[in-house]
């Protein structure tokens, strides 16, 4: 849905909503914790930067519940519309690089020092002892 807000397009409902009730952009993002310019992308039918479908759905209807939209109505015109085209990951991405072997090499040679150390002292113990 990248096209400009047409009237029954789910940006026009809730921005006629939101004007009705004398709302600024301002205010639904203070009362909904978005950014503005979310807001507006709302408005203006820019779905893509609201991230996944999902996320998209439920701005809507978050939104359409503080405008007091009705809410099937906003979603099923979003549903109509063209959906926005997916970013897709590569395989790999986002996985951490796996730096644990590091440090067990590391907690593996001081444990052995702390150990070799525990021991001599335990030999000069039971030398001076004996």
């Amino acid at each position: 849905m990248s096209g400009g807000p047409g009237q029954g397009s789910p940006g026009a409902q809730l921005r006629a909503a939101r004007e009705g009730l004398g709302l600024s952009i301002e205010e639904v993002a203070d009362r909904l914790r978005l950014n503005e310019a979310l807001v507006l992308a709302i408005e203006e039918n820019r779905f893509g930067l609201l991230g996944a479908p999902v996320f998209a759905r439920g701005h809507l209807r978050a939104y359409a519940a503080l405008v007091g939209a009705v809410e099937r109505e906003v979603l099923d015109a979003f549903d109509v519309g063209d959906l926005p085209e997916p970013t897709l990951l590569k395989v790999g991405d986002h996985v951490p690089e796996l730096r644990s072997r590091g440090r067990a090499r590391r907690f593996a040679v001081i444990l052995s020092l702390a150990a070799l150390a525990a021991a001599a002292g335990v030999f000069a113990w039971w030398r001076m002892r004996g």
